[in-house]
């Protein structure tokens, strides 16, 4: 058995389980890896007690040959296949409730785990005006360093790729079938050029064809590969919506750029700014978010952090180095309070990664945060993200 490619067996997995599903996470944490779990067997998937009949069928009747053949076929047209035991897997998706067991690639892989990403996602009935804003803030972003990650649908997707090429940055877009599939061919041009100057990603194995059940499924990845994403136009009951729950449940931003109260796309977005999303019309006011992004052409002054960031992205304020704040009266915090507060600089980090960090449950950091808070300590920021408070 080692004579297969490690990434074959994940390929095996996802077959027999499904695109989304978050069982993987399960059997690694019984098992030394997949090709352990993978010699055990029938009975001792069985014993697991958690698949279903269909699954276990589909471990049975596919085999690691099989795996191994496809990740021949796909080196034969092009197409690159990651899993979650290569250095190039996203690291953003490590973190997300249901990671992929497989991406399949054509094109350059941004560095997710460095680059800014920002998705921007919204109907495919977009207005000209909704189409226009997409590609402005897409085009802003791009020419500030940001990746822009969409979903190649026709309306605001379009336009979100089209605004990122025409400055000249990169664009992510994912699909919800196999990249190969004669899917939307209106927009085959378009995905040829985003392959040549981005990249093109897909959870479905080659062939696969675009049903309508992918493409929630494929939402989780759109959001979770982005610090936060941009909703253009959306109706009350819109994928863009799904797409926003995910990134909320993924301590992802959201926002939101606001519609006409008549307007047919305008219902789904104006909820999510009564919810809580932030309001935005342009660039600027996403990026003021995100002042550790020291690329930025925008100059952004926040009193409270006093944040400059210089044209020319080599040089930014003192504020936002990451030095350590010395705080009088810290060793009155709790124990949790002072090993956050440690960890802690003036660069927005998530709870998540935080916790990863200090090895300290999220549930306790949540509290440490209200204590540090109350002291003045440390300052929150959108999409549950805290630094020091100077």
């Amino acid at each position: 058995m080692s004579n297969y490619d490690p990434r074959a067996f994940w390929l095996w997995l996802q077959h027999a389980l499904g695109a989304g599903s978050s069982k993987p996470n399960r059997i690694l944490e019984g098992w030394k890896n997949l090709e352990e779990f993978y010699a055990a067997g029938r009975e001792a998937w069985l014993l697991e007690g958690y698949f279903t009949p269909k699954e276990l069928r589909g471990m049975e009747t596919y085999s690691i040959s099989d795996a191994q053949a496809l990740l021949v076929y796909c080196e034969q047209i092009g197409q690159k296949v990651i899993t979650p035991d290569c250095d190039n897997y996203p690291g953003p998706l490590r973190h997300i409730h249901n990671p992929p067991c497989v991406l399949y690639t054509k094109g350059t892989l941004p560095d997710f785990d460095t680059e800014p990403a920002i998705s921007i996602v919204g109907t495919r009935k977009a207005t000209q005006t909704g189409k226009a804003a997409a590609r402005s803030f897409a085009y802003e972003l791009a020419q500030n360093g940001v990746v822009v990650v969409s979903g190649g649908a026709l309306g605001i997707d379009t336009a979100a790729h089209q605004g990122a090429l025409q400055a000249g940055g990169r664009t992510a877009c994912i699909l919800g079938c196999g990249i190969d599939t004669d899917y939307l061919m209106t927009n085959a041009s378009l995905r040829d050029v985003i392959a040549e100057h981005g990249v093109l990603i897909s959870e479905f194995p080659p062939q696969t064809q675009a049903v309508g059940s992918n493409f929630p499924i494929r939402n989780r990845i759109i959001s979770g590969l982005s610090h936060g994403i941009l909703v253009v136009e959306a109706a009350a009951k819109s994928g863009s919506l799904i797409t926003a729950d995910y990134a909320l449940e993924q301590g992802r931003d959201v926002f939101a750029v606001p519609c006409g109260i008549f307007s047919p796309v305008s219902a789904g977005v104006n909820n999510l700014i009564k919810a809580g999303a932030k309001p935005v019309s342009g660039a600027k006011e996403i990026l003021e978010e995100y002042p550790e992004w020291g690329k930025s052409k925008f100059f952004l002054d926040d009193t409270k952090t006093n944040v400059i960031i210089e044209e020319n992205g080599t040089k930014i304020s003192s504020s936002l180095e990451n030095k350590k704040q010395k705080i009088p009266g810290a060793d009155h915090f709790s124990q949790d309070a002072q090993i956050l507060l440690s960890s802690l600089t003036d660069r927005p980090r998530p709870i998540a990664e935080l916790a990863e960090q200090t090895q300290v449950p999220v549930a306790r950091l949540l509290s440490a945060v209200t204590e540090l808070e109350l002291e003045g300590a440390i300052r929150s920021h959108s999409g549950r993200r805290y630094s020091l408070k100077r």
